[in-house]
């Protein structure tokens, strides 16, 4: 089996964190969704991932507006339907507010998330009312999430698929870990949320290709590949270029 993650487009609140951060705590959204250069990333990859081999079989978003749009050039040009999974969010869950004011919100209604793209499939956990109605996550909580998506993930397809995921940059670098190293997502439940002393770094659009082997071996290919983003003219230098050992945040 093969897994393909990727991480969503630029959204609104990425772009306010690097260039207003001053402000970010007062002026991030809980759903944000892809900003113009976000859409460009989403149209590069769409153009990309038809060539990739293995073809995707399957492909997964979370109900969060930034996967969904980013995910929809993604389903087109491989002619799939997306299917919206409720526990692929980002953590520690949809936000109001930030730092000490934050707490937890509801998300995007069922309509505003299937007006994207009529190839969303929604599970019956996503209704005009939202979808999340947890607390904020703790890190164990996170911690556990990602080895159950990663379990998920070998039990719920064959030896021939390949799964393609749009999720997020946390929560998609610790279900690389909880794939490639899950012992070290047992750090997690003494590591204040962001402070882990591990991380791979993924970029808006990065893709990383991983083979999930009979026995539970894996190989991996790549880690934050944006080849795809240089073609476009969206990403040149080092950021281009992809790691598999990035073990440092």
């Amino acid at each position: 089996m093969q897994l393909l993650l990727i991480r969503h487009a630029q959204s609104a609140n990425n772009l306010l964190a690097a260039s207003d951060p001053g402000n970010y705590a007062d002026r991030r959204v809980s759903d944000p969704g892809i900003t113009d250069l976000g859409v460009q990333q989403a149209a590069a990859l769409g153009a990309w991932i038809g060539g990739v081999s293995p073809r995707p079989t399957r492909l997964y978003c979370s109900p969060m507006k930034r996967t969904i749009q980013t995910a929809t050039p993604v389903a087109d040009a491989l002619d799939l339907p997306l299917e919206v999974e409720d526990f692929l969010y980002e953590r520690p869950g949809p936000l109001d507010g930030f730092g000490a004011t934050q707490k937890p919100a509801r998300g995007s209604s069922l309509s505003d998330l299937a007006a994207i793209t009529d190839r969303a499939q929604f599970p019956e956990s996503v209704t005009e009312q939202g979808w999340y109605s947890g607390d904020v996550e703790t890190p164990q909580q996170v911690a556990e999430r990602a080895l159950d998506i990663a379990d998920w993930i070998r039990r719920a397809h064959s030896e021939e698929d390949c799964v393609a995921m749009v999720i997020h940059g946390a929560i998609g670098a610790l279900v690389l870990f909880a794939i490639i190293c899950p012992e070290r997502l047992q750090l997690m439940a003494d590591c204040p949320m962001g402070s882990e002393p591990w991380w791979f770094g993924l970029d808006n659009t990065s893709t990383s290709m991983i083979s999930l082997l009979p026995g539970g071996g894996v190989e991996v290919h790549w880690i934050n590949r944006v080849d795809h983003l240089v073609s476009a003219g969206l990403v040149t230098g080092a950021s281009a270029i992809p790691t598999v050992n990035a073990l440092t945040r």
